[in-house]
């Protein structure tokens, strides 16, 4: 699994337009946390994201030290660690969120890595969880024509998430579910390695996402907003 992160970072070339749609998320999320708060992405990859927190103390987890140096750019603090044991304290974030990680564990460790993410999370404090949407025909498309003709999808073993499982797997580990929502509705028109439009037009066209309803069910990423409760 380290390698593979290692060579997903170490090729990164753009800023693709997934990106561009989690970045402009956490960046209105930011809004809702207290100046100081302590925030946690649970397997950061390059951690871009965690820029948008500019007001709060951020920590970025990942096993890829690859993903940890371009990471370094953008969170206050940087972790060697594994989601299934991370070195922090029982309720020591305000927010703890991860997008793109636990789909690529099996039951059951994806509710045990989960379980971790509700454990370093305060009471009444916030968890998000992304995932890739498999009614997300875009994104299953490239992803079956990727994989007959290369053999083999570059990001490792993945399993599908539509938003009743996301959800069932945050009630599962004691979450309460505030909102649900959807990133990244239009085919993209640049990934990690290639580009179609200029980045530019691009921070403008990610706005059009706002014109399409329910999106949470067949944009590429399916996300939950919950709380800790107890």
């Amino acid at each position: 699994m380290t390698k593979i992160w290692d060579n997903v970072w170490e090729n990164r070339k753009r800023i693709s337009d997934y990106s561009l749609h989690y970045y402009n998320f956490m960046k209105n999320f930011a809004k809702k946390l207290e100046d100081g708060a302590k925030v946690l992405e649970a397997g950061c990859g390059s951690g871009d994201t965690l820029a948008a927190f500019e007001k709060q103390e951020t920590y970025g987890l990942d096993l890829s030290k690859k993903s940890l140096m371009l990471a370094k750019k953008n969170a206050k603090h940087t972790v060697l660690g594994d989601i299934f044991k991370m070195p922090f304290k029982e309720g020591t974030f305000d927010l703890v969120y991860n997008s793109g990680v636990l789909e690529h564990f099996p039951e059951p460790n994806n509710l045990k890595a989960t379980k971790e993410m509700v454990r370093v999370t305060k009471k009444g404090g916030y968890v998000i969880i992304i995932l890739p949407n498999k009614y997300c025909l875009w994104y299953r498309a490239v992803k079956i024509a990727t994989i007959k003709l290369t053999g083999k999808w570059e990001f490792g073993y993945e399993e599908e998430y539509s938003l009743r499982r996301l959800k069932n797997l945050a009630r599962r580990a004691g979450l309460q579910i505030e909102k649900t929502f959807g990133l990244t509705v239009l085919p993209p028109f640049a990934t990690n390695r290639r580009e179609i439009l200029p980045l530019s037009i691009r921070k403008h066209l990610i706005h059009l996402d706002k014109i399409f309803p329910l999106r949470e069910y067949y944009a590429f990423g399916t996300g939950v907003i919950c709380k800790k409760i107890s």
